[in-house]
């Protein structure tokens, strides 16, 4: 038999460290019992027992082994009033340090000018200003005309509306009728005058082209390609050739005065016709936005003459007169346009005058590109932003209408929308145009345990149909509702631009033709509005137009807040 080894395995040593770790564990415990055992122990159990027969005898109650004395029920009150304390306030850190509590005051004893916390700057902010709010706050009998189109509209009442169902036979048929021929449905004897045909007369306007598999307002690249319209030539020409009469069709009927407005919406841009006497305007004019340095550059190259009301350097040129912007030559207005230079023909020339100075040919010729290049990049900067937007005025109109119809670039060769032209839209009927409606849908939204009741309309809304629509409800339901919209983002400009151009008009007050807007609304007589809403959109106030977001209208006193 082989001797034991002397090394141990690790499960080996892991036991000898157990068994020594309870050996001192059972050593000190057998300490501590000795040392609490007192000396006097024969003495103290004789006593105890003395006195437990002598309670016996005399009749006494055996006292509770587990009762708690006088002092360990004092130290669980304390250890109560501890617990009891706040975490979060000062009375807990003092309590448990022992120092004095914090006398708080009562709130009315604080005083509020020393308050510097944030919370309380804050409050008293807010306060300030929703209070400011309130009072500056002001009412309107009117709606503001806002230029730019809408893609969708969200009504919302705690109360239904009086259109909530569906249309009828005789509805629909008065709603078109009404609609198509620009009668008053209101005082009409032989249409029907519900709310609900009334309504529908309003969500209806004029399209051109139409193409029910594609969305061509507002143009986005979510839809798919169109391969025959891309490949076929004879489809695009037979469209392009529809559209340009459509299109001529709706410029002439604007000369005419019996058109108010309508939308060329193209893949790149958007162009708002406005006829003469509309915002006080004296001449047709033409808004377009957003635009770039070579669109810019092509009307004038086709002798297109045009300002930017919305840059900062063109506003102070928005004063001048019709005269003297007539007489000012070609080179003049584009030097005023694009550098904000100012030539005149009694200058000398600019070559000429370096040449004298001694400077050779190619030096010059450094110093004109690098102005050049200048130019580019200081006209290049609003490209496609609000600041971009062209108006055309007066004669001008004309040349850009001949320039939209000829020009091939209109017309994408490729993309979604490859071979179809501009979207046009009008409030009246045109050649061409065909007659659509506003996608309605009803819903009912349920928050905090409260019903409203919710109208959505989609599609291009036009600035007198949201009149119209405001003024359906407001003439049939006494409920109060608020209003949301949804812009064409590009569009958003043709406000701002048409607030500009019609405080330029509203200063012109001594001028020949200012007489002339009271005959060109009387002119607009037979444009497709009513006379109230005429009457309105021919104003020349500047505050009367303002982009919207939201409207809220108070049905006690019939007004509005936005």
């Amino acid at each position: 038999m082989d001797p034991p080894s002397p090394w141990k395995t690790p499960n080996q040593v892991m036991q000898i460290h157990k068994l020594k770790k309870r050996k001192k564990a059972l050593q000190e415990r057998m300490k501590q019992s000795s040392n609490s055992i007192p000396t006097e122990t024969s003495s103290t159990s004789k006593s105890s027992v003395n006195l437990d027969f002598s309670r016996i005898l005399n009749g006494d109650k055996r006292k509770n082994p587990f009762s708690k004395t006088a002092a360990q029920q004092n130290k669980k009150v304390k250890l109560e009033d501890t617990i009891q304390l706040d975490i979060s306030n000062d009375k807990t850190l003092f309590a448990l340090l022992n120092l004095p509590k914090v006398i708080e005051k009562s709130p009315h004893e604080v005083d509020t000018e020393k308050l510097s916390t944030f919370s309380n700057l804050l409050q008293k902010f807010t306060a300030e200003h929703t209070l400011e709010n309130k009072v500056t706050e002001k009412k309107y009998k009117k709606l503001p005309i806002d230029w730019a189109l809408k893609t969708k509209l969200r009504l919302m009442s705690a109360k239904p509306f009086p259109w909530t169902n569906k249309l009828k036979a005789s509805e629909e048929a008065s709603g078109i009728t009404g609609f198509v021929r620009c009668l008053d449905t209101t005082s009409s004897s032989t249409l029907d005058t519900s709310p609900r045909a009334r309504f529908h007369q309003t969500c209806l306007y004029w399209q051109h082209p139409h193409l029910p598999w594609l969305n061509l307002f507002p143009r986005s690249g979510r839809v798919a390609a169109t391969s025959f319209l891309a490949t076929n030539e004879e489809v695009k020409k037979a469209l392009l050739t529809e559209w340009t009469e459509s299109f001529r069709s709706l410029f002439q009927l604007l000369r005419a005065l019996h058109c108010p407005y309508f939308y060329v919406c193209g893949n790149t841009f958007t162009c708002l016709f406005l006829a003469a006497g509309i915002c006080g305007m004296t001449e047709p004019t033409a808004l377009i936005a957003p635009t770039t340095r070579g669109f810019r550059q092509t009307l004038r190259q086709e002798d297109v003459e045009y300002t930017m009301p919305l840059r900062p350097d063109q506003k102070k040129k928005m004063n001048t007169s019709e005269e003297d912007r007539k007489n000012s030559s070609h080179d003049s207005c584009y030097d005023t346009m694009d550098t904000g230079e100012h030539a005149s023909g009694d200058e000398e020339d600019p070559h000429e005058f370096l040449s004298q100075m001694g400077l050779e040919t190619d030096e010059i010729n450094k110093i004109n590109n690098a102005q050049a290049r200048l130019a580019h990049t200081a006209e290049s900067t609003v490209d496609n932003a609000a600041e971009s937007l062209v108006a055309v005025r007066g004669a001008d109109a004309q040349a850009l209408f001949n320039f939209l119809l000829n020009c091939k670039s209109l017309v994408s060769p490729n993309g979604p929308f490859a071979g179809v032209p501009p979207t046009l839209l009008s409030p009246t009927a045109f050649h061409g145009g065909t007659l659509q409606s506003l996608k309605v849908r009803e819903n009912v939204i349920l928050s905090d345990s409260k019903k409203y009741y919710s109208i959505e309309l989609k599609g291009p809304l036009l600035p007198t149909a949201l009149h119209s629509i405001f003024r359906v409800l407001n003439t049939t339901s006494n409920a109060q509702y608020s209003a949301t919209f949804a812009h064409h983002q590009p569009t958003l400009a043709f406000s701002w631009a048409a607030k500009v151009i019609s405080e330029d008009e509203s200063t012109k007050e001594n001028e020949p033709n200012h007489f002339a807007k009271a005959f060109n609304k009387e002119n607009l007589s037979d444009c497709g509005i009513s006379e109230d809403l005429l009457t309105h959109f021919c104003s020349s106030e500047a505050n009367g137009i303002l982009s919207l977001d939201s409207v809220k209208y108070n049905s006690e006193d019939d007004t509005f807040t936005w």
